[in-house]
């Protein structure tokens, strides 16, 4: 009677094990025939059964079944579309069939690299919406998701583009320590693909300016020369690299750089553009007339623009600011000779120069972001905000208290948000 009954018990076990693979085979055929709810029916009660809860075949196909979800879900043109609200949670369902399939599959028997991209593309689109939204801390989560999952699909480009938005995220959440940690490995990079160059001359430049600002001058000289290495044909890699020679005193190699930068681009679309970035270089290099003349050679080339009315004004600006400093060492060291006050006198007059020159270029600069579209406003906004307030500085330097006024008047409507 024992054997008899151990003989049932084992059938009995027989039976389920083959009942709960049957359920496998079962969700895999129910999903080619079209009925994706029946596959996830059968699918997670082979997740949960103690036959087939450690195969990793079951986590495979459950990854798949969820993906296939997300498809109809995100896919107008699915052919499961019509079970597009089965599962809201697929992706995250998705992504941890797959990590529990990586975690068995110990003979690396499965391929997951579509269901790791699946999951990837949704988290990045999602961050995308909440970034354009301007929920960043939202956005950053995702950005984190979707780069765990494209590094373990082994889509690297696809990570960098997460890494990207990660790191305007972190700009905008005012996070240096993050925007380090998502830019530094983009900047390491030692191959960019086209379609990602545009992206990598905007990382290139930030981590060049934040390590700019914290100091670092070795990682400010690295990173320049890093742009220049991986994109040779991009003259802004130059020309950022002889913003770096010139803040650590080596005007004559910045110039030389801005030299070569210029010539390399020369009649190309983007060429106006690039005389005003080597303004900037001519400028810090003390050569303003040179600076100037690029300006000047901008504008004439593209007479709709912003970069050259606001290099010129801001230029005006900064030499004005080093009258002004200039005048108020002087009354800090109380030199009030005769002499002396006469040298205040042109420093002073000097400095209003400047500022009456600045302000038509100011004024330019503000009318171009004006004209443009709701979108492209949204861009300049912080161009628009620094134009107006050193409009507005002028004017009360050169005592134009009347055309401050409206001015100070839309400062205010930004401050507020408006």
């Amino acid at each position: 009677m024992k054997k008899i009954a151990l003989f049932a018990a084992l059938l009995s076990l027989g039976i389920a094990v083959n009942a709960q693979t049957l359920q496998v085979q079962s969700a895999m055929s129910d999903l080619k025939r079209g009925y994706l709810n029946k596959a996830k029916d059968a699918i997670d009660k082979a997740c949960q059964h103690e036959s087939t809860k450690d195969d990793p075949k079951t986590w495979y196909y459950a990854g798949l079944i969820y993906s296939m979800i997300g498809d109809a879900a995100t896919d107008p043109q699915s052919k499961y579309k019509k079970y597009k609200d089965l599962d809201p949670e697929w992706s995250e369902k998705a992504y941890n069939a797959a990590l529990r399939c990586q975690e068995l599959d110990k003979e690396h028997d499965y391929d997951l690299k579509y269901i790791f991209s699946k999951i990837g593309a949704e988290s990045y689109s999602k961050s995308i919406d909440l970034f354009n939204a301007g929920d960043y801390k939202g956005s950053l989560a995702l950005c984190e998701k979707s780069i765990k999952v494209f590094n373990s699909s082994g889509d690297a480009e696809l990570a960098n583009e997460s890494y990207y938005i990660a790191g305007r995220c972190c700009q905008a959440l005012k996070d240096n320590d993050g925007l380090k940690k998502y830019y530094s490995p983009l900047v390491r990079r030692n191959k960019i693909a086209d379609s990602f160059k545009g992206k990598m001359t905007y990382v290139y430049t930030v981590m060049y300016g934040l390590y700019k600002e914290l100091g670092d001058t070795n990682n400010v000289i690295k990173t320049a020369e890093r742009y220049v290495k991986v994109m040779p044909e991009d003259p802004n890699a130059n020309l950022l690299l002889a913003n770096a020679y010139n803040w650590t005193g080596n005007k004559t190699k910045a110039i030389t750089l801005a030299e070569k930068a210029l010539e390399e681009s020369k009649g190309t679309p983007n060429y106006p553009k690039l005389l005003c970035a080597a303004a900037t270089v001519y400028e810090e290099a003390g050569e303003f007339q040179t600076a100037e003349n690029k300006y000047k050679e901008s504008a004439v080339l593209e007479p709709n623009q912003f970069e050259a009315n606001y290099g010129m004004g801001s230029m005006m600006i900064n030499r004005a600011s080093d009258k002004n400093s200039a005048l108020n060492k002087m009354i800090e060291e109380g030199r009030f000779t005769e002499e002396d006050e006469a040298v205040m006198a042109k420093l002073t007059e000097e400095r209003n120069s400047f500022l009456g020159q600045a302000i038509p270029y100011l004024k330019a600069a503000v009318q171009y972001i004006d004209a443009q579209d709701a979108e492209t406003k949204a861009m300049y906004r912080q161009n628009l905000y620094s134009c107006l307030r050193a409009l507005s500085n002028s004017y009360v330097a050169l005592e134009m208290y009347e055309e401050s006024k409206p001015v100070q008047a839309r400062i205010k409507e930004i401050e507020a948000g408006n």
